[in-house]
């Protein structure tokens, strides 16, 4: 009896030495990462978890990080927006938004109101409701800043813009339509140069349809051909 309660403690023992072992604590931190990262949290956002749209003229990227579709119902959003080189947002304002920049590279060219301000890197502007302002990169380097809207509404423009892996598969797609299509039509006929007319032939006529005169016809016509030639009188 002993022997048997002996060996039943020590494969227990032996049991827990290895699950605590670095090999299956490995494998139980995985499963847990694993866990984790399927479960996206509302509190914590990824920059790459975020959608990136482009402006029209694809000079400038967005990428909405506070999110309301994410997040839910919030009286604040923050865009990391992406200025090129000749990137420009004329002259606009916001009735009931404050608007707060805050560069994270380059240099953004700010004007707000009258007054306009080269910010460079760590640099801050505050835009109150009601005032016109207008942001350009001007410079040769790309400008990156965070654009923080309270409260949230005026980021809604970014969502409507284009996004590149869309459209590269919308275009992808497109094109493997046309290859289907053309696959399904099979080779196009080739169509040699129209046969040359000969001066008098009746290419208007179909056979068949040529019909010979009686002979009252020819006779009515030749009557009338002699009637209008033209009579000379002779002189006595």
């Amino acid at each position: 009896m002993k022997s048997t309660f002996i060996k039943k403690i020590s494969l227990v023992l032996a049991a827990t030495l290895l699950l605590s072992s670095p090999i299956f604590a490995k494998g139980n931190n995985k499963e847990s990462n694993k866990n984790t990262e399927q479960t996206k949290s509302r509190n914590f956002i990824s920059f790459d978890d975020a959608a990136y749209n482009t402006s029209p003229d694809k000079r400038i990227g967005a990428k909405i990080l506070v999110d309301t579709n994410i997040v839910g119902p919030s009286i604040a959003a923050m865009t990391h927006l992406t200025y090129l080189p000749g990137a420009h947002v004329e002259s606009h304002r916001h009735v009931y938004v404050t608007e707060i920049i805050y560069v994270l590279e380059g240099n953004l060219t700010v004007r707000i109101g009258t007054e306009t301000k080269i910010l460079s890197k760590d640099s801050t502007a505050f835009v109150p409701p009601k005032t016109f302002h207008e942001l350009m990169n001007d410079s040769a380097d790309v400008v990156k800043f965070l654009q923080y809207y309270s409260p949230s509404g005026a980021e809604e423009e970014y969502r409507n813009w284009e996004n590149p892996k869309t459209a590269e598969a919308k275009a992808m797609a497109e094109e493997l339509a046309k290859k289907e299509e053309l696959k399904n039509k099979g080779p196009e006929e080739i169509q040699g140069p129209a046969p040359l007319t000969v001066p008098g032939s009746p290419t208007s006529v179909k056979l068949g349809e040529v019909k010979m005169e009686s002979e009252d016809e020819g006779s009515k016509k030749k009557e009338l051909l002699l009637n209008l030639k033209p009579t000379t009188e002779k002189k006595e």
